[in-house]
């Protein structure tokens, strides 16, 4: 979880330099393959950007077999594109939290239809994953996310309201130096708070059947926190306690929550 800082010779940063993203535009194939460090699926591997936000789509190695049929890495990062147009349209938070994470370190989102593997838990869909470090690459704040081979063919809405789970919810908590060091269940309510505030963006209709069962999950994920505003916090309550709660003023309340923990 910690970084690592070295003192590099100037050669070396000058060359380190290279393998950086510049702003504004798509990474290269040598700055994608530095990232990803595995030729079995670089090899027709797709590149784009969304303002800033790193875009990599990756082919399964040749003749593997998967559950499901897999989208083409283009065609994946065009329908992450639009996830993230809708994001960027429907949160101003959510794109300003997200633009504080660009101002901290890179921003990469990867399209691996190997995620999740094979002998993963089938019951449940796993849509994307909040991992850093899921290619190794620790040296320095990165906020990477991976969409799975079945994130990629949800509605664009609801991968969009994942999306804001998994890269702002997590992002901010590994930004401030929290992810992982909390409490699971903490981890977990504080992201689905942001994925609620991602749906009134969206305007999905509370009322449908998917909404419904959706507040329900908030509800079981954020049980300590709610727990909690009842017990002892009458006004975060009663902010609850509404159709479409005020997220922004809910997370203060998380805050005052956790230093309570």
């Amino acid at each position: 979880m910690g970084r690592l800082f070295k003192k590099f010779s100037h050669l070396f940063l000058l060359s380190l330099l290279a393998l950086q993203p510049t702003q504004g535009s798509a990474l290269t194939d040598r700055q994608a393959t530095a990232i990803v460090k595995d030729p079995a699926i670089t090899t027709g591997m797709a590149l784009s950007e969304y303002k800033g936000i790193s875009l990599i789509g990756l082919a399964p190695p040749v003749g593997e077999k998967f559950d499901v049929p897999i989208v083409e890495p283009a065609q994946a990062l065009k329908v992450i594109s639009e996830a993230l147009a809708l994001i960027e349209g429907g949160s101003a938070f959510s794109k300003s939290q997200i633009e504080r994470l660009k101002k901290k370190g890179p921003v990469t989102i990867v399209y691996d239809p190997r995620y999740p593997d094979k002998m993963s838990n089938m019951a449940s869909v796993q849509v994307a994953l909040f991992s850093p470090h899921y290619f190794k690459r620790a040296r320095q704040l990165t906020f990477l996310v991976i969409v799975s081979r079945h994130g990629v063919k949800w509605p664009v809405k609801e991968l969009a309201a994942v999306m804001v789970h998994e890269l702002v919810g997590h992002g901010i908590q590994h930004l401030n130096n929290r992810w992982g060091k909390m409490r699971l269940i903490d981890m977990e309510c504080e992201a689905w708070l942001y994925e609620e505030m991602a749906y009134q963006g969206l305007e999905m209709d509370k009322f449908s059947s998917q909404m419904i069962d959706f507040k329900k999950q908030l509800e079981k994920q954020c049980d300590s926190f709610l727990r909690y505003l009842r017990n002892n916090d009458p006004k975060g309550a009663q902010l609850w306690e509404t159709l479409d709660p005020n997220v922004p003023e809910l997370l203060k309340h998380f805050d005052l929550y956790l230093e309570k923990q």
